[in-house]
């Protein structure tokens, strides 16, 4: 039996997708560290549910800190003990910001995966640090550097991540692209109208992702602002307001909202099988936060045939080319207007099909993971 060790979020849907697949097969003994800040959001239910699909949820650890530098070498030798007492084979950090940072101090085989913002975002701006903290910043983008180099292999979820990593550091292995991937069967199949509560006779827009500003609700309402009269009488917008509520964001987004004249819901939070459902029943979905790299939602979206529009960025073009949705091609709220209006009213269902087709052939949970597992044997067996 395998025993893997995964550092990363317990409360991300992302990480879960993964983990659960090898925690749920005979041939794996899973385990799951995190950082004390993750560790603390995670309810009782939820450690409940991570012992039901066979994950051991450890203790968790301390964050990597260069001025605390005496508690980050105490966190090492609880590392390199954890490793050693539950005879670990394979560390998988799920996400390279921060969780990556320790790679360097133990020695055992290690899988770092990116998934978008920690490449795309995080770790350029280490660089662009002024001041007083640039050397701190140095030190941190150095010890990444080292990990990238350490490690036995690197898995991202887009091109995009890749080539990033590559003008970034001068890497000695090539990174392996495998997405997190979605359940296109289960989505498939799913039948619909699991929520009852949706107003019915209306059409719906969902807006699937959490009311914060990095997935700029606000600039998706000010275009549904504009549009005709008769047109926002015939819909209705569907919101999450998710965790880590920003209240003064919020409170611009029901300001905005209460402007709209037009008919909306807010749920708190929303199961997976929730989400896909509403995406069943759906017009549409808008998607156009400031920075993005392969969007599961947006998968999941195709996966329910439901029409989308997504934001103005490098998008993986396997996955996401106008072959299979609408993109903006500016950053203007007038842009997305009319792309609103035009998927209200002309959406193609050849695209819809299309995308649905395209998500069981390149973004495939199954077929993911089996790429996954196949470099799992690969490391450990070499």
């Amino acid at each position: 039996m395998k025993h893997i060790l995964y550092l990363g979020d317990p409360n991300s849907i992302h990480d879960l997708k993964w983990v659960s697949w090898f925690s749920t097969k005979p041939d794996y003994r899973v385990f799951f560290l995190s950082e004390n800040s993750e560790y603390s959001q995670l309810s009782d239910d939820s450690k409940v549910e991570l012992k039901k699909i066979g994950v051991t949820l450890l203790e968790p650890i301390a964050s990597f800190s260069v001025v605390k530098f005496w508690r980050t070498i105490r966190t090492v030798h609880t590392l390199r003990r954890i490793i050693k007492t539950h005879d670990i084979s394979l560390l998988h950090v799920m996400f390279a910001t921060p969780f990556a940072f320790w790679i360097p101090f133990i020695s055992i085989n290690t899988i770092i995966t990116t998934r978008g913002s920690d490449v795309l975002s995080v770790l350029p701006s280490l660089l662009n640090t002024k001041g007083i903290n640039r050397f701190h910043d140095w030190i941190l983008f150095t010890t990444m550097g080292k990990a990238f180099q350490n490690c036995s292999a690197i898995t991202c979820t887009s091109e995009g991540q890749i080539s990033k990593l590559r003008a970034l550091f001068s890497l000695n292995k090539k990174p392996y692209l495998i997405r997190t991937g979605v359940n296109v069967s289960e989505i498939s199949l799913l039948e619909s109208k699991i929520l009852t509560n949706l107003p019915k006779g209306k059409r719906i827009i969902f807006l699937p992702r959490y009311i914060q500003p990095i997935y700029r609700i606000d600039m998706q309402l000010e275009a549904i602002k504009t549009l005709p009269f008769n047109i926002k009488t015939k819909i209705i917008l569907v919101l999450i307001e998710g965790k880590n509520e920003d209240s003064d964001y919020k409170n611009k987004v029901l300001k905005l909202l209460a402007e709209l004249n037009v008919e909306f819901v807010i749920y708190k939070s929303l199961l997976q099988m929730e989400m896909w459902d509403i995406f069943k029943q759906s017009a549409l979905a808008i998607m156009t936060p400031r920075t993005d790299g392969t969007p599961n939602t947006a998968l999941e979206a195709m996966a329910a045939k439901c029409p989308l529009i997504l934001g103005n960025f490098s998008y993986d073009e396997t996955l996401f080319s106008d072959e299979y949705c609408l993109r903006m091609k500016t950053d203007k709220i007038e842009e997305l207007a009319k792309l609103v209006m035009q998927a209200l009213e002309r959406y193609s269902p050849e695209m819809v099909n299309k995308a649905f087709e395209n998500v069981l052939l390149h973004g495939n949970r199954q077929n993911e993971m089996l790429k996954l597992e196949e470099l799992y044997k690969q490391i450990i067996n070499s």
